[in-house]
């Protein structure tokens, strides 16, 4: 029996209707991926949704603050102390301490300001607003919550000492009142210029000419223990020697 040879018509249609057969199944595969995806995006935003636990406004801008004005540094991350046996933990300052006496301290500093081994925390009065005191207050009569995104600045690890220096320049307060780059300008009511000196220019090299001047003023601070005269803290025992030569090769930069 012969067999039956298709025409060209006849071939041309019938991959035409080949093409749109896998046309078709291939737009119902897109169909389901995509509405799968979609479907899988929504259920994580919604489970992201559902994770967000709301914060109180004042107590999320007073553990910011704790952290901006390097206040876990002495204290630990969250208040829980562990930094120095001579910096106690807040958890239970929150509770035995009114929020009169917690201003107070942070307002006038407290520690053995003469002895400059060891810390002192400083008079914060002319530096951090009203406002800020009172959501500091808030935050530490609250427990010290952990707040999300409310942690020390990143100190990023093998691009040399300069780098890592300034990640502590911020992350031990310094550039609350030395300012960005050193500049200065912060007011000190009873300091001879009237602000706090900046890091960099002719005056602070000629009185710090030398690494171990510059070290040895981190260390021992400059406090007079009473306001409103802004105080620096007593940073030995604090901050360790790798990251104190650390900050000495970033100001260093600012000649």
């Amino acid at each position: 029996m012969r067999k039956r040879e298709w025409s060209a018509d006849e071939t041309a249609g019938v991959l035409m209707l080949v093409t749109l057969v896998f046309a078709v199944g291939l737009g119902a595969v897109g169909f389901y991926v995509g509405w799968t995806v979609k479907g899988s995006s929504k259920t994580t935003a919604a489970a992201t949704q559902t994770a967000v636990v709301s914060v109180d406004p004042h107590v999320a801008a007073g553990a910011h603050d704790f952290v901006e004005f390097a206040c876990a540094q002495c204290h630990g991350l969250d208040g829980h102390g562990g930094v120095s046996p001579d910096v106690p933990s807040l958890t239970a300052a929150g509770k035995a301490l009114t929020a009169v006496q917690l201003r107070r301290i942070i307002d006038h500093g407290l520690g053995e300001s003469a002895n400059p081994t060891k810390p002192y925390m400083p008079v914060w009065g002319a530096v951090i607003s009203s406002q800020q005191v009172s959501d500091l207050v808030a935050y530490i009569r609250a427990g010290l919550p952990s707040v999300p995104d409310a942690v020390p600045v990143a100190v990023p690890q093998g691009q040399g000492q300069v780098v890592a220096g300034s990640a502590l320049y911020e992350r031990y307060g310094c550039v609350n009142c030395h300012g960005p780059n050193g500049l200065g300008g912060v007011p000190n009511p009873l300091s001879p210029d009237k602000t706090i000196p900046p890091l960099t220019g002719q005056d602070f090299r000629g009185e710090f000419n030398t690494d171990k001047k510059i070290t040895d003023i981190i260390r021992t601070g400059s406090v007079i223990g009473r306001a409103p005269i802004v105080s620096m803290p007593h940073w030995g025992g604090i901050i360790p020697d790798d990251q104190l030569a650390a900050l000495v090769a970033y100001l260093n930069t600012l000649k």
